[in-house]
This record gives structure tokens, C-alpha cells and sequence, in this order.
């Protein structure tokens, strides 16, 4: 993974006093696969599986910085 794919632009907003992050997350195709019994547990374990591939992706960059 190259360093394009996060791209993190941090600010201090001077006028509140807080930190100001702005993230763009550039991501190639990720595709997952999953095998459920009911078809009502697809909607949760998508987005399950795909944010954990995005908090890993997050954290990697992250530590790199």
C-alpha cells in the first residue's frame, strides 16, 4: 500500500481551539466474501467486514506518520 492512500491534513482551528482533521481515504477494489445461514445477517457482516479492513488500513497509516 502506497502512501497516497491516506492522505491526512491536520489544522489547528484557531477560533475553537480544537484539533481539525481532514482524511481522504483512497481506496483500490476490496472485495470480501462471507457465507451466512439467514440472508437478514448479510447487511451487518458487510459493513463489519469492511470496516475492519478500513481500521486496519487507518492504523497502518497512522503509525507510519
Amino acid at each position: 500500500m502506497d502512501n497516497e492512500m491516506l492522505e491526512i491534513k491536520t489544522t489547528k482551528n484557531k477560533e475553537l481551539g480544537l484539533w481539525e482533521i481532514t482524511a481522504t481515504l483512497n481506496l483500490p477494489p476490496i472485495t470480501i466474501t462471507r457465507l451466512k445461514k439467514d440472508r437478514s445477517d448479510i447487511q451487518y457482516e458487510l459493513r463489519n467486514a469492511f470496516s475492519e479492513v478500513i481500521q486496519e488500513i487507518v492504523e497502518k497509516h497512522c503509525e507510519e506518520d
